[in-house]
């Protein structure tokens, strides 16, 4: 089987969770025998390809001419929709005021993708049920979860503190791109409040919203880590909070919670879906939520989110299920 990925040309320069879902998913699908290839070009001859498999509507004006392209030449098209109506974080304080007008220019584009493709993946029904209810005229779908990756079983802080020693061994972590939706102000003032060191990892999406996270004393950047070093770090930090303004359910959450670390997550989009009562949660408009959270996450165990999660979100059982639905549209393709 040959399948194409289509996804933002600049994935890779400004990497975020719609990267990491396609590279570990493609990743996962080749160990089974799926050959895998990418292109960001909407007028690609598709004729190799048995199946077209979109990522992230979000970012609308590329996927939407990709699936153009490939409905004109007759692919089955398969769509992440990577979905979460950004309304709160639209109307934050401080927020762009034509934001919110440009997204709902967009929603026809989104309309049609989402109602005219083959199947559409979510990563969870309630993703599915905000598509739903913004498109009502969506098609059938199956649910294909996020994932953490196998090698991040059994982490230890060891690497991580080898690496960095200067970093206090009681700290608090958040991996993820540093940008107003992920909320890491909010994150700075809270620690700092509380006396805790805060460690940041990822690329800086805002250079004026990084100085200002950054302006703390409490705050350390350590850029972008990888692999094993980036499981430690999970492994290492005492809780990792994820206070975004919606996520669907947080690579970086469900990464940290494998590594055995007390997770504290934003309750806005499908992280409920997820971690059910086994992380803590808080709400971007309610400043008290997030200390309350930092001060149990001492007194709370880690393992019921650990195990559960190692038990049901591996990218290689993702893989397994992703193959699965394009065995289905095919078939029922082949049929018609």
């Amino acid at each position: 089987m040959k399948v194409l990925f289509q996804v933002r040309p600049d994935f890779m320069k400004n990497p975020a969770g719609d990267t990491v879902q396609m590279v570990s998913t493609g990743q996962e699908l080749k160990k089974l025998g799926v050959e895998v290839h990418l292109s960001a070009d909407p007028n690609l001859d598709l004729s190799p390809y048995d199946v077209v498999h979109i990522f992230n509507i979000t970012r609308i004006k590329e996927s939407y001419l990709y699936f153009l392209n490939a409905r004109k030449q007759n692919k089955p098209v398969l769509v992440s929709p990577i979905y979460w109506p950004p309304d709160a974080y639209f109307k934050r304080e401080g927020a762009s005021s034509n934001a919110h007008a440009v997204w709902k220019h967009m929603q026809p584009m989104r309309a049609r993708l989402v109602g005219e493709c083959d199947l559409l993946l979510p990563n969870s029904q309630l993703e599915m049920d905000v598509l739903r209810k913004d498109f009502p005229k969506s098609v059938a779908y199956e649910v294909i979860p996020n994932g953490f990756p196998d090698s991040f079983i059994g982490a230890t802080p060891q690497l991580f503190q080898e690496q960095f020693p200067d970093i206090p061994k009681v700290f608090v972590l958040c991996a993820a791109r540093i940008s107003p939706r992920k909320n890491q102000l909010w994150l700075a003032k809270a620690c700092q409040d509380l006396e805790l060191p805060l460690v940041l990892l990822g690329p800086v999406n805002d250079l004026t919203y990084y100085k200002s996270v950054t302006s703390y004393s409490n705050v350390t950047h350590l850029g972008t880590l990888q692999g094993a070093l980036l499981a430690s770090a999970y492994s290492a930090a005492k809780a990792h909070a994820l206070p975004s303004w919606f996520e669907t359910p947080g690579l970086s959450s469900l990464e940290a919670s494998a590594c055995g670390t007390v997770v504290i997550s934003t309750d806005q989009g499908s992280p409920k879906e997820y971690f059910q009562d086994m992380a803590l949660y808080v709400h971007p408009l309610n400043d008290r939520s997030l200390r309350t959270a930092l001060e149990q996450a001492f007194n709370a165990s880690p393992l019921p989110l650990m195990q559960h999660v190692h038990c049901h979100y591996s990218w290689s059982k993702v893989g397994k299920l992703t193959l699965e639905t394009y065995q289905k549209v095919l078939s029922t393709t082949h049929l018609s």
